[in-house]
Formats: structure tokens, sequence, C-alpha cells
């Protein structure tokens, strides 16, 4: 339960505490873009629910971690309206092969490779960031203890004389 609520916590600093995703961030955790959901969406082959609001797509931030994490989605008891259904011809269906990996353990896998890839980023930040603070330093000492000849400390003070 721990890494699901870290893994929740991840992915409200992605969005900026909101608890929902677009496609095009969920893009930037899951290999797989905005396009190719939209198509998976189309065929009711992406395994994230979705929500439609106009014209944008949204995704729970639960369902993403409930599935990254177990491979299905928990998904709320809706009441459904039953409807009588006319019998039709049923529509021939080709074979389609998706050649995006939709499996949890293959999404999880390139989940984790991205974070530990900013990982390395902030960190390799952070080192540049001290070594140009310690650089500053050393720069401010060497400037204080070696002073150009012929300069003092303050003009006014002296009378002109060398």
């Amino acid at each position: 339960m721990e890494i699901q609520n870290q893994l929740i916590e991840h992915l409200k600093g992605k969005t900026n505490g909101k608890l929902v995703m677009t496609p095009k961030q969920l893009a930037e955790e899951i290999p797989i873009s905005p396009k190719q959901q939209s198509k998976l969406r189309e065929e009711k082959k992406f395994p994230i629910p979705h929500q439609n609001i106009g014209r944008n797509v949204y995704y729970s931030i639960f369902h993403i971690a409930d599935f990254l994490l177990t491979g299905s989605v928990q998904q709320t008891a809706e009441p459904e309206v039953k409807l009588k259904k006319e019998k039709t011809a049923p529509k021939k269906v080709s074979p389609q092969t998706s050649s995006v990996n939709l499996s949890h353990l293959f999404l999880l896998r390139a989940f984790a490779g991205n974070l530990f890839a900013q990982a390395e980023e902030i960190t390799n930040l952070a080192e540049n960031i001290l070594k140009y603070q310690n650089s500053a330093e050393m720069v401010e000492r060497f400037s204080d203890k070696f002073k150009p000849k012929g300069t003092t400390k303050n003009s006014e003070e002296s009378d002109g004389k060398i």
C-alpha cells in the first residue's frame, strides 16, 4: 500500500497536484504515445479507463497507479442501464496485432526506467550546482587573498601622495 501511495504522490507531482493526467503527461511516464493511446481507446483496447470532458481526455492517477502495480484497474461500480439489444449481423473482425506491449509489467519496468533517468538527471544537476558553488567560492577567496598591487581599500583615504 505504501508503494501505491508513493506512486500516487509522484504522479500528483507530475500533474502539479491534480488528480488527473492528460494523454501527453501519461506518455511521459509510460512508452505509449498520445496518438497510440487514442487509437487504442477507439478500439477499446487501452487498459486504463479514461474520461472525456469536451474534446479533452483525462486519466485518473489512481487508475494509472493501480494499473502499473497490478495490471488491472479497480473501477467503481457504476449503475448500468440495461437496454434492449437488437440482433444485428456480427461484424467481421480482422485480426490485428498490436505493436505496443501493454502488459503491466512492461509498462511498470518502463515507468521505473523513466524514474531512474529523471533521478540521474537531477543528481547530475545537483552535482554540477555544487561544483559551480565551490568554484565560485574559490574565485572569491582567491580574489580576496591576492588583490592586485596599487589598489587600496578606500580611495578617499589617499591624499594623492604616492
